[in-house]
Parts: structure tokens; sequence; C-alpha cells
């Protein structure tokens, strides 16, 4: 395999990579998945030889913008999600219940509100 093969077929598989986990953990975010791994085919398609540093750019770009925070299990889809996230941005169900009593976000499988203490939650969409 000569040279200029090679660094094609790493620079595609880095690409292909790196475009998979940007719009899986965008989406996950709710941060415009199809942009962030359309970014990555863009860049393969740079210059040769300013593929690989375009494509680190990206990811470093990325990691410094994204939203902060872990990820959750959705309790309906089960694909993980932004612990923020009141909706699941995969199946467009409620991640979250609501507390009637104090309006807060509560997670899906707590039995009270952890703020006021109330027993009184939505059921939220299922």
């Amino acid at each position: 395999m000569s040279d200029p093969l090679l660094f094609t077929l790493v620079k595609v598989v880095i690409g292909a990579v790196l475009t998979f986990w940007l719009y899986r953990d965008a989406k996950a975010r709710d941060y415009s998945g199809i942009l962030w791994g359309i970014a990555p085919i863009i860049a393969l398609f740079s210059r040769f030889i300013f593929a690989v540093p375009a494509l680190i750019i990206i990811f470093v770009v990325y990691l410094i913008i994204r939203p902060k925070g872990k990820l959750i299990k959705c309790p309906h889809c089960k694909r993980s999600i932004h612990e923020i996230l009141f909706q699941c941005p995969f199946c467009k169900k409620d991640a979250k219940r609501e507390c009637i009593r104090c309006l807060e976000p509560v997670p899906w499988e707590a039995e009270q509100c952890p703020y006021c203490k109330s027993r009184a939650l939505t059921k939220g969409n299922t």
C-alpha cells in the first residue's frame, strides 16, 4: 500500500468515527447533531494536507463549546441524553416529570420532589 493511499484511508476512518461520535453526542445534548455531524465530512473534502488538522480543530472546538454536564438514560428509549433536558431528543417523550407544587423538573424515577418534598408529580407523557 502506498503512503498517500494509507493516509487517505486513515483520514477517512478518523473522519467517519468523529462524524458518528459528534452526531450522537450533540444529539444527546440537543445541540445541532446534524451540524456537528456534517462538519467532519466537510473537513474531509478540504485540501488533502489540512484535513487531519481540521478534524482535530473541530473536535477540540466541540469539546469546548458543547453543553457541559453528564448524560443520563432516557426512561423510555434508554438512550443517553443530557441531564438538563426535560424531553428526550430521540423519542420525544418526557425524560423528567414536573412537581405540581413548585413546578421544578424532577427525575423520572423520583417518588417526591427533591426541592419541596411534595409527592404531587405529573405523570409525564409515555
